[in-house]
């Protein structure tokens, strides 16, 4: 079916597709993730197709002996994209289709085969529309080669991607503007003339506003909309919620900060008043809270009540140990050297989908409570969560604009750190969203506070009663699907009791009831979305065609059948430079791995990228000792109990798992506020 265009007759747009090929989709710590950025490219190439616009698609093709291979790829002892295999072809659905031209190169521009330009000046093409991978190298490369040759280049900001997000930001910094204009898919399809690049044949949902600023909603009608489904029928859409473009940042940014300059002022004994209000109001809907959560994101009710409940202490703590006064005496001799937390002014918050309530306001009560302003950009996933969190602050008292909210995706967190209003951002989510937008805010010179997830394990020592925590430890990998960033993932046994301990665990994980969210008993409920599901599943299937063994879980219940569910996974006999060891997989997969000793645990418990959380289970004081000295984690779990996170301890990360100052208690005047000193000839200032 052809779509009407509305391209001016002079232009004429061609969409170049490179390096969408399976060994580099599979790469590790690609982003966007390999199907999510499968979509969008689908998206964009069946667009174009209906358009009529010329698809020029290019891969990297290597011999067989690799006697072509860039020199670093010699070097690297890297042999991917070789000459018919599976890894140099495309997706089936992003294939060439007749009369679609196909190019091969070696290096990183697409014009590095002279055939290319050849064909695009013989079909008079003079927009080149860029989409693949990857934005830091070949995108990068060709993009550049294209504005040389003359050409206009528009590069598909969503459907690129990298495995390296610090130097794609950089990437699309420095292109942007300069050889090349970064557009959305969505923009790009409606400014080719396609009239609806977004139809989906699907029922229709409300629709909910793009944005809360000044304490106003705002509706979009044109904007690209991301349909959020019930995790427990997937066949169900549940909201259509608008993507907020530049427009609606730069608005809430203003607001924001403008309310900010009389907020700063204000006493803070009137701010605490306000946080213990909002307290109260989100205890007053605990209930209601707890059931969004659950339709949402497919949380279990415990648990969800259990969130809202420490999102309460979260305020609660904040109230109680924050200097009222933010002024101290720090010289002790008489002469009056002073000290006080000066609020940064707007900060931007990114939250994530997995604690939609507990995570943002666990950010937002300390921001408020030094004087900033916030825009917080929420998870997408659970967008009316987030309106009844900022339903229950609007009846505070509080000025209207203090903290504004725009919905979005990774193109909307972008623009965050970019506006000249914010002052920093604090940021929970992957290691790769904090590797972005870490490039963006070390470029702006912003501070940056970005808890990014952990692949935990456990230290499980010959002298522990496996039999007596084996429940506690399936609850500490499974609750909520494993999908938390303190959830154990790795389970390293000393080899001694391997046997047992592999017994007792798996007979403890069959235990848990899988089921309805709202049903008391289910420990488990669904995956966040069948995207993830399937990405789960990838990782499983994957780790057994290399040799691991299911030792039990992994298929789909029967009940129910519509949404995305996965029994909880436990697996065997995978090494420890695995994918599953290596990775944090967010879903219900468990990894047992052999120890001789403590020794041999430790090294492999740090033998990760991650830093987050381990826990201990022993008597032996002496080897807790040794785990304090030698974990190179944040958090330490040493009681052999379910973790029970104080909402005045630190929480953050060590190594790739943090950035910046923890979250919570007396660490959070590290971010939310700046020191001054005041060196006064006698007497105190007022506050």
């Amino acid at each position: 079916m052809n779509v009407a265009s509305s391209i001016p007759d002079n232009m004429k747009p061609a969409l170049l597709l490179i390096d969408v090929q399976n060994d580099y989709l599979v790469q590790k710590g690609l982003m966007p993730r390999s199907d999510v950025l499968i979509k969008k490219i689908e998206r964009l190439l069946y667009g174009c197709r209906e358009l009529d616009i010329p698809v020029f698609h290019v891969r990297t093709r290597i011999r067989r002996d690799g006697s072509d291979r860039m020199p670093h790829w010699k070097r690297n002892n890297t042999l991917i994209c070789v000459e018919d295999t599976a890894g140099a072809m495309s997706p089936e659905s992003l294939r060439p289709e007749n009369p679609e031209l196909l190019f091969y190169k070696q290096y990183f521009s697409a014009f590095g085969n002279p055939l290319l330009d050849a064909a695009l000046r013989e079909y008079r093409i003079d927009t080149l529309i860029v989409s693949g991978l990857h934005l830091h190298g070949c995108v990068r490369a060709a993009a550049l080669d294209a504005y040389e040759r003359g050409y206009e280049v528009w590069v598909a900001d969503d459907a690129v991607g990298s495995y390296d997000p610090g130097h794609a930001e950089i990437t699309r910094t420095y292109l942007n503007g300069r050889a090349a204009e970064f557009i959305s898919t969505y923009d790009l399809l409606l400014r080719l003339g396609h009239n609806s690049p977004l139809k989906q044949h699907a029922p229709m949902a409300e629709v909910l506003p793009v944005a809360s600023i000044g304490g106003k909603w705002f509706d979009a009608t044109t904007h690209e909309c991301f349909k959020r489904r019930n995790p427990c029928d997937w066949g169900e859409i549940i909201a259509s919620i608008p993507l907020a473009r530049e427009s609606e940042v730069e608005q809430a940014c203003i607001t924001a900060a403008d309310i900010q300059r009389s907020w700063k002022e204000s006493h803070p004994v009137d701010r605490l008043q306000i946080l213990e209000a909002w307290a109260e109001a989100l205890r007053r809907r605990e209930q209601e809270l707890a059931r969004l959560i659950v339709r949402e994101v497919g949380k279990p009710i415990a648990d969800a009540r259990e969130e809202v409940r420490r999102a309460i202490m979260l305020i609660h703590a904040v109230s109680e140990l924050f200097d009222k006064q933010l002024i101290q005496n720090v010289s002790g001799d008489g002469s009056f050297v002073l000290f006080r937390a000066c609020p940064l002014g707007v900060i931007g918050l990114i939250t994530p989908w997995n604690n939609p309530v507990a995570i943002p306001v666990g950010k937002i009560a300390p921001a408020l409570a030094y004087g900033n302003a916030v825009v917080w950009k929420p998870a997408i996933e659970a967008p009316r969560t987030a309106m009844l969190v900022i339903e229950a602050l609007s009846e505070t008292g509080c000025s209207s604009g203090l903290v504004n909210l725009v919905f979005g995706d990774a193109a909307t967190a972008r623009l965050i750190p970019e506006n000249q209003e914010v002052a920093a951002v604090s940021l929970t989510g992957s290691i790769e969203t904090g590797k972005s937008i870490a490039a963006q805010c070390t470029r702006l010179g912003k501070p940056l506070q970005a808890e990014l997830g952990g692949n935990n394990a456990a230290i499980v020592l010959r002298d522990c009663d496996v039999h007596e925590y084996a429940t506690s430890m399936a609850l500490s990998a499974f609750s909520f699907s494993g999908q938390r960033c303190t959830r154990i993932q790795r389970f390293i046994v000393e080899r001694s009791i391997l046997g047992e301990f592999q017994r007792a665990f798996v007979a403890a994980v069959k235990s848990l009831r899988i089921g309805d969210p709202l049903d008391e008993s289910a420990s488990l409920g669904p995956l966040v979305s069948r995207e993830h599901h399937q990405w789960i599943r990838s990782l499983v299937d994957g780790a057994v065609n290399e040799g691991a063994q299911i030792l039990c879980g992994g298929e789909t219940p029967d009940q129910p059948e519509r949404g995305c569910w996965m029994n909880p996974v436990v697996i065997g006999a995978v090494t420890v430079d695995s994918r599953l060891a290596q990775e944090e997989v967010f879903g219900p997969v468990a990894v047992i791995l052999p120890a001789d000793d403590i020794g041999q645990a430790i090294k492999i418990a740090n033998g990760v990228k991650h830093g987050l959380l381990t826990a201990l289970y022993t008597k032996d004081e002496a080897h807790q000792a040794r785990i304090v000295r030698e974990v190179e984690t944040g958090i330490l779990n040493l009681s052999a109990r379910p973790l029970n996170v104080h909402p005045a301890a630190p929480f953050g990360g060590w190594k790739a798992s943090g950035l910046g100052p923890p979250e919570h208690g007396r660490w959070d005047r590290q971010f939310y506020s700046r020191a001054q000193a005041l060196y006064t000839g006698e007497g105190l200032i007022d506050r």
